[in-house]
């Protein structure tokens, strides 16, 4: 599915996806309609790195107000009907917001603690996840991804591929999937994550792919180029992440993360579990997703579908995009680990960014140098953007960093 990220300075062609260069400085930037503080000057004890709770606090002067201010409006113009925000310093948390209606029929407010599904914005948490298996010496990210009998240590069994088609494939590194350089380029040979339904007609399934299936249809083909000597944004490769932290954890990919990355953190389960494949599933904290994107259906074969409405089946996907969580729960883990390869930050600060996309979803999440973290969660896509840019998500990047300046954050 389509998902975009971006990093402060850079601009990137990838597959579906673009990375977006964020105004210089990151921090309170605005354009267009959005008000800013261009040209005062914000003095605050709470931009200083390590400042107390109180300091933050009082700092923050209106800040749910500020928000309010920069969320409506903007939701309004752009038919934007559940969204959520949250916002830290420091790991404390400020702000935790919700704005418009859980139904169609906008008879239910939504709360502030809604599931939204996360798109992209997961994928730093994988890594998390990643990195601290390797600091408990339970793999090494010079290990070997595909165990050919010959590159141990190794993971995923040789049974999955008992003759791979490109050699090079043997050679792929832990490391490799977490920079995307695993040596997929969707642009070249195409997404799984938007061809399930080609993989089940491959594969002559009668059920919904699963990740060996996809693994074993991927395995197939050639590689796009030689593992580690290009970057080009991989799904798939975080699905193979997925895979390596249940293989090396011995428990289930959210299992692990609830466990070890969140709960620390203070985030309870249901704040961050799978989302589900059919909209007659859906958790009841999640909102209604506004899009017109149809696909063929992986659990009715011969059906055309909403996207999120069974064209993929959501396990599969997990550690790439298909989580459903809590802004706050993805805002307080920004606080403590740095994006987008999930080392902890232990009390430094990140100028990072990274977005997610989705049909009918549009995420934000957000690391500060003066310590804020935030995320947005929004219920709908810019699908008129044929472009590929985030604009939805850059516009809402804009407008809360701005309310976070006049609110002298």
């Amino acid at each position: 599915m389509k998902l975009l990220s971006y990093l402060p300075g850079a601009t990137q062609s990838v597959t579906g996806a673009a990375f977006i260069a964020v105004l210089a400085g990151c921090g309170g930037g605005s354009s267009g309609d959005v008000a800013s503080n261009a040209g005062k000057s914000l003095t605050c004890a709470a931009q200083r790195p390590g400042a107390s709770v109180a300091e933050v606090l009082a700092c923050s002067n209106d800040l749910n107000g500020k928000l309010d201010a920069a969320m409506k409006p903007f939701m309004a113009a752009n038919g934007i009907t559940a969204a959520t925000v949250a916002v830290a310093k420091d790991g404390v948390m400020l702000a935790e917001r919700g704005y418009g209606h859980r139904d169609s029929a906008g008879q239910v407010a939504l709360p502030a603690d809604a599931l939204f599904i996360t798109a992209s914005i997961v994928k730093p948490v994988t890594a998390a996840a990643i990195q601290t298996l390797a600091r408990e010496r339970k793999l090494a990210l010079t290990d070997h991804v595909f165990c050919t009998g010959l590159n141990a240590p190794c993971w995923l069994a040789r049974e999955l591929q008992p003759a791979l088609p490109d050699a090079r494939a043997g050679a792929i590194t832990i490391a490799q999937l977490l920079e995307h350089q695993g040596g997929w380029d969707a642009d070249i040979s195409g997404d799984p994550m938007q061809s399930e339904f080609d993989i089940q007609q491959s594969l002559g399934l009668s059920a919904p792919p699963q990740q060996d299936d996809i693994i074993r249809y991927v395995l197939r083909q050639p590689l796009d180029f030689v593992p580690g000597t290009k970057t080009a944004y991989s799904n798939f490769g975080y699905l193979l992440l997925g895979q390596i932290i249940e293989k090396a954890s011995g428990a289930g990919y959210v299992s692990y993360v609830q466990e070890n990355i969140m709960g620390p953190l203070g985030v309870p389960k249901d704040d961050f579990q799978v989302m589900r494949s059919l909209i007659r599933d859906r958790h009841p904290r999640e909102p209604q997703y506004i899009t017109t994107f149809m696909a063929p259906s992986v659990f009715v074969p011969g059906t055309t579908v909403l996207a999120l409405d069974g064209a993929v089946r959501a396990d599969n996907w997990a550690p790439a995009g298909q989580i459903i969580a809590t802004a706050k729960a993805m805002t307080l883990f920004a606080a403590h680990y740095r994006m987008p390869d999930g080392v902890p930050l232990n009390g430094a600060t990140n100028n990072y960014g990274f977005s997610g996309a989705d049909p009918g979803v549009a995420t934000v999440l957000r690391q500060l140098p003066s310590g804020i973290s935030y995320a947005v969660m929004m219920n709908k896509l810019d699908e008129n953007n044929s472009s590929g840019d985030a604009s939805y998500q850059l516009q809402a990047l804009h407008r809360i960093e701005a309310a976070l300046k006049d609110a002298g954050l």
